[in-house]
C-alpha cells in the first residue's frame, strides 16, 4: 500500500506534492506539537541545568519510574530481571547491577518488550544501519515531551520551531528519482519549513539549490551535516554568499568533522550546533552555545564502556515507555573529554569532547585502525583539491576511495590525491582512486565517510547497509 501510495504521489505536479506534505506536516502537527507540548517546552526553556544536585535528583527519580514500569508492563523486561534484587537499586549509580540490552536482543524481543498496543502508539523507525529497521512504539506524551526538550534546546539559538522558516535536509525521498523540473525540495506548508533532497545533490544540480535557499531565507537549517556541507563548499568554491544569515545550523544523525564545521560556519556567519539522539529512543547529547557537547542527564542515563578504537555508549532513555530502552548497546562511539571539564554556559551536565559515530565505522591498514574522525585529518589536508570524500574498505584488504571534485582538476589532482593516501595509510595499501558525482548513503539518506566492501547495493542510486 505505502509503494503504491508513494507511486502515486510520485506522478503529482509539484504544487500538489506540496499540498501532500503539508497535510502530512499538519498530521505530525498535531501527534507532536499538541497536548503536554507547549508546557513541557516552556518548563525545560527554563531550566539552565545549572544545580547538579537537583539534575542527579531528576536523573534518578526518573530512572527509577522507568525501571520499575519495565519490569512489571514488559513481559520481556520482567523475565530479564527474575535474578536482580531490584528493591536495591536506589539511584543511576546502580544502573551496572542490570543486564545489558543488546541490539540484537532488542530485535529479536520487540513484541515482548512492547507495553502498549499499536493503535495506542505513535510508531517510530530506525534507519536501518543494522540490516533491517525496527519499529519503536512511543506514547504521545513522551513524544511532546521529546519534541518540547528538543525545541527548547533550539530556541536557545534564538530559533522559533514552527513559528520561524526552516530548511532541512533529510532522508525521505520527497522527490521522485529523475524529476522532470530541477525542483529538488517541498514544502511543508504547516510546519514553515522547506525539505531538500539528499538524493539529488550533484555538481549538475547544486546551482538550483542555492538560489533557492537565497530566496527562501531560511532563519535555520537542519538536517544531515554531509549535505549542508555539500552546498556550503560548493558555495565558497564558487564565490555565493548566502543571502540570509540563519540563526543557527542545527545537524544530527551524522558524525560532525572539523572541515564540516568550519566550512559551514564560515559560509553561512552563524554556530553549528550538534545534537544526538535516536528514534529508538536514545537520551540527547546536545551542543550548547559554548559548543560543548553535554549528556543531558534529565533524558536518560549514560554509560561509558571502554572498547577497540574508543569508547562505547550504553544508553537509557526516559521517554521509552512504549519500548523501553534500558542499559541498550546502541553501537554509538564518543570522545571523552577532561572528567572535571566545566563549561562556561554554566550547565552541570557532564561534558564531552564529541559523537566518533558507529562502532563498526572503522578503516584498517597496515597502520591500524582509522575511525572517521581520524580521518578527517585527511579530508581536511585534501579539501582544497576535491570536495567530498568516501573511503572503502575492500574485503581484500585494499581501501577504494571515491572523490567529487571539479571536472578540470581530476587529471591533474588524481596523482597528488593517491600520493597523499599512500602517505597517510601506509604505501603496502592498495588504493584505487576513482572521480565520480555521486557517493554512498544509507537508505535513510545518512552519509558515512568509511563504507565496508559488503554493506554495498548498486541500482539507481548507490546505497548500503550497515551490519
Amino acid at each position: 500500500m505505502k509503494i503504491v501510495m508513494l507511486d502515486l504521489y510520485y506522478r503529482l505536479p509539484v504544487f500538489l506534492q506540496n499540498l501532500a506534505v503539508s497535510l502530512y506536516g499538519l498530521m505530525l502537527y498535531q501527534q507532536r506539537y499538541t497536548g503536554v507540548y507547549k508546557r513541557y517546552r516552556k518548563k525545560y526553556a527554563r531550566n539552565s541545568h545549572e544545580d547538579f544536585k537537583k539534575e542527579q535528583k531528576i536523573q534518578n527519580k526518573k530512572f527509577l519510574r522507568i525501571l520499575h514500569y519495565a519490569a512489571a508492563d514488559s513481559p520481556f523486561y520482567r523475565e530479564f530481571y527474575k535474578d536482580v534484587p531490584l528493591d536495591e537499586i536506589r539511584t543511576a549509580a546502580d544502573i551496572g547491577k542490570l543486564p545489558i540490552l543488546h541490539k540484537d536482543m532488542l530485535r529479536d524481543n520487540l513484541d515482548r518488550i512492547y507495553t502498549i498496543p499499536k493503535r495506542k502508539s505513535l510508531r517510530f523507525y530506525t534507519g536501518g544501519t543494522t540490516g533491517m529497521p525496527l519499529e519503536v512504539r512511543k506514547r504521545k506524551a513522551d513524544v511532546r515531551k521529546r519534541m518540547a526538550y528538543l525545541d527548547a534546546y533550539k530556541l536557545s539559538f534564538g530559533f522559533e520551531n514552527n513559528k520561524m522558516k526552516s530548511a532541512r535536509f533529510f532522508g525521505k525521498k520527497i522527490v521522485a528519482d529523475s524529476p522532470k523540473k530541477p525542483v529538488f525540495w517541498r514544502t511543508n506548508y504547516a510546519g514553515r519549513q522547506r525539505l531538500y533532497s539528499t538524493y539529488h545533490l550533484t555538481e549538475e544540480n547544486l546551482p538550483y539549490y542555492v538560489a533557492d535557499l537565497n530566496r527562501y531565507k531560511p532563519a535555520a537549517i537542519d538536517g544531515f551535516v554531509s549535505a549542508v556541507y555539500t552546498v556550503a563548499k560548493y558555495m565558497e568554491d564558487n564565490g555565493i554568499k548566502p543571502a540570509f544569515t540563519p540563526k543557527a545550523v542545527f545537524t544530527t544523525s551524522e558524525t560532525v568533522l572539523p572541515l564540516h564545521r568550519e566550512t559551514i560556519e564560515r559560509v553561512f556567519g552563524c554556530p553549528l550546533s550538534d545534537q544526538y539522539a535516536s528514534n529508538e529512543g536514545a537520551p540527547f547529547i546536545i551542543q550548547c552555545r559554548c559548543g560543548s557537547y553535554h549528556e543531558a542527564l534529565d533524558t536518560g542515563i549514560f554509560e561509558h564502556i571502554p572498547a577497540e578504537g574508543g569508547v562505547k555508549l550504553l544508553v537509557t532513555g526516559f521517554d521509552t515507555f512504549g519500548t523501553p530502552l534500558i542499559r541498550y548497546d546502541i553501537g554509538d562511539m564518543i570522545i571523552t573529554a577532561d572528567k572535571d571539564k566545566a563549561c562556561a554556559c554554566k550547565s552541570s551536565h557532564p561534558v564531552i569532547a564529541g559523537i566518533s559515530g558507529r562502532d563498526t565505522a572503522f578503516l584498517i591498514t597496515e597502520k591500524g585502525r582509522f575511525s572517521q574522525v581520524q580521518l578527517s585529518v585527511l579530508v581536511s589536508s585534501l579539501s582544497k583539491t576535491v570536495s567530498q570524500l568516501q573511503f572503502i574498505q575492500k574485503k581484500d584488504g585494499g581501501i577504494h576511495v571515491l572523490c567529487i571534485g571539479k571536472e578540470k582538476e581530476k587529471e591533474n589532482s588524481s596523482d597528488k590525491l593517491l600520493t597523499a593516501l599512500g602517505q597517510f595509510f601506509g604505501t603496502g595499501t592498495k588504493i584505487t582512486l576513482e572521480f565520480t558525482d555521486s557517493l554512498y548513503r544509507l537508505s535513510s539518506g545518512k552519509f558515512q565517510l568509511i563504507v565496508k566492501e559488503e554493506w554495498m547495493k548498486e541500482g539507481k542510486q548507490r546505497s548500503f547497509t550497515q551490519e
